[in-house]
């Protein structure tokens, strides 16, 4: 990232950033301290784990964003199905899934806050989502924060888990109004469909898509439209986030069209990438 000679760092925000097993996917660039993080954690227990192992250049807060005003925070005891939507008996029985609504489900009341009304909040360069439905509130109050992002990472859903949550087509349609553009997904989950021989299949028969992580970045058909800022951090969110190493490519050859970088840098970016997705010269390129 040196060669790149960024203004600042970049500045990621994760909206439900509860500890998971796996690091982030943005964690090799706060490590390098190539980016700062926010995160944002509205369930007490999570987030005093997450402010307690804080790396540095990470700031945690302990608010729920979404649609201003009183809401309902529904905990569940899988934290990672607790949200402000109440999930479906009829879905969670078509699903297989009926102990999703037959375990405790403690409510709390909560104040929620858009994105542009958090204090000291900087303008964002990525954005990662993962808030159970309430991704697209987010996207509507937080325009003035996401005027300059150049990639968004939002949870996104197939099958409606939650009664009466936006679906992945409403948040679609929100994103290309906002100049964004659906790039790839970095995960899909699909579910097992109840049946007397349901269990005789392994996952990958299961074909019922619930939901996944989709990747949407700032378009780049008009690239004029996009500062020399902007591609450099694209370039490296694509290379260190979401491993789209010819997105990466893509930026870096504007920005050498530009002079804004040296000439030499997609030599010596391609010579670091993985042996094992590279073309053998034996071989050719097929498109």
């Amino acid at each position: 990232h040196s060669q790149l000679s960024l203004a600042r760092p970049i500045q990621i925000c994760d909206i439900g950033a509860r500890q998971m097993k796996r690091p982030p996917a943005y964690q090799q660039l706060i490590e390098v301290d190539a980016a700062h993080l926010i995160g944002f954690e509205p369930d007490p227990e999570a987030f005093e784990v997450l402010r307690d192992t804080a790396p540095a250049h990470a700031r945690y807060i302990n608010k729920a964003v979404g649609k201003p005003g009183k809401a309902t925070f529904y905990a569940h005891h899988i934290g990672s199905l607790s949200s402000i939507f109440t999930l479906s008996a009829r879905a969670a029985a078509y699903l297989g899934k009926g102990f999703w609504v037959k375990r405790p489900i403690v409510e709390h009341d909560m104040t929620l806050v858009s994105l542009d009304e958090v204090e000291d909040m900087p303008k964002l360069d990525v954005l990662k989502m993962d808030i159970q439905g309430a991704e697209y509130d987010v996207l509507l109050g937080g325009a003035k924060t996401l005027a300059d992002a150049v990639m968004i990472i939002p949870e996104i859903r197939f099958y409606q888990m939650y009664n009466d949550e936006p679906m992945w087509a409403d948040l679609d349609i929100l994103m290309r109004k906002n100049g964004f553009v659906l790039h790839s997904f970095m995960h899909q989950k699909r579910v097992r469909l109840p049946s007397p021989m349901a269990d005789k299949l392994n996952n990958s028969a299961w074909s019922q898509l619930l939901d996944g992580d989709a990747v949407y970045i700032r378009n780049l058909e008009t690239p004029d439209d996009v500062s020399d800022d902007q591609l450099k951090v694209l370039a490296l969110s694509a290379d260190n986030i979401t491993g789209a190493y010819d997105l990466c490519l893509h930026c870096l050859n504007i920005l050498v069209q530009r002079g804004a970088v040296p000439a030499g840098i997609m030599d010596e970016y391609i010579d670091r990438l993985p042996s094992d997705i590279m073309v053998d010269p034996e071989d050719g390129v097929s498109e």
